[in-house]
């Protein structure tokens, strides 16, 4: 496995980020497949790789696995600052395919993440969805308006929503993962498989289970697991088995010897 680490100037955040990429590409799997996996808010682009066996996931499946930066954004265009949005769904794709060579095919393309990253890949598959051939949110935030909402918020953290979200924390339809999906079902669009994993402990199971409830009840492709624990690591490790056999379910007999 190759663990490679990306520094470069980003004309769409007018400064140079941070990629970390893991390729397998010494260990005599074809690299056909590519997964974007998105940090939570308190991490980075390291995190990903330095607290998980996501590496030992990309080997057996052949897959290179992207992990961006995008510090406390929420992978929104934010409405003071950077945005960063548009540079995970347009400058990244664009910059990586050209580097690593990537395989650009949709049907193998893939976005997850956690927590605040469960946003960020949600909100992508639901705003490009003919760009991804299935989504993982591990604990995601699936509610935005709840948690801008949520009265227990540090008086630091209201300052930083409202850098991305605007002074009176105001969500766009864009920006609303309800708001995307009724968008989809209205325009009889597709929408790429689903998985979204939480522990029955963690602060956002809430919102999870009704969003749940939401997306079982519309057109699309959802599944949602639920078990013990909380939001840390050691359900989050414990749940990348799941993401990848969801991922990869139809080439488990490709990736069996």
């Amino acid at each position: 496995m190759a663990h490679l680490k990306i520094d470069t100037g980003s004309p769409t955040l007018r400064m140079t980020t941070s990629i970390h990429v893991i390729s397998p590409v010494d260990t005599g799997i074809p690299t056909s497949s590519t997964l974007y996996l998105l940090h939570g808010a308190g991490d980075n682009s390291s995190t990903w790789q330095r607290l998980t066996t996501v590496e030992m996931y990309a080997a057996r499946y052949g897959c290179t696995v992207i992990m961006p930066e995008v510090n406390r954004s929420y992978y929104t265009d934010m409405e003071y600052g950077l945005d960063y949005f548009s540079y995970i769904t347009e400058e990244l794709p664009d910059l990586c395919g050209r580097l690593l060579h990537l395989n650009s095919d949709p049907q193998n393309t893939y976005v997850a993440g956690l927590s605040m990253g469960g946003y960020g890949a949600l909100k992508c598959a639901l705003t490009y969805p003919e760009r991804y051939a299935k989504v993982v949110s591990f604990s995601g935030v699936t509610d935005i308006r709840q948690r801008l909402a949520d009265p227990a918020m540090p008086e630091g953290m209201v300052r930083e929503m409202q850098a991305v979200f605007g002074t009176e924390l105001a969500v766009k339809p864009g920006q609303d993962l309800y708001a995307l999906s009724g968008q989809l079902v209205q325009a009889g669009c597709t929408l790429p498989p689903v998985l979204c994993c939480c522990g029955s402990e963690d602060p956002f199971v809430g919102m999870n289970r009704e969003f749940a409830g939401y997306m079982e009840n519309s057109p699309f492709d959802f599944r949602y697991v639920e078990g013990p624990g909380t939001h840390d690591w050691h359900f989050w490790e414990e749940h990348l088995h799941t993401a990848f056999d969801f991922l990869f379910e139809d080439k488990t007999e490709e990736f069996s010897v």
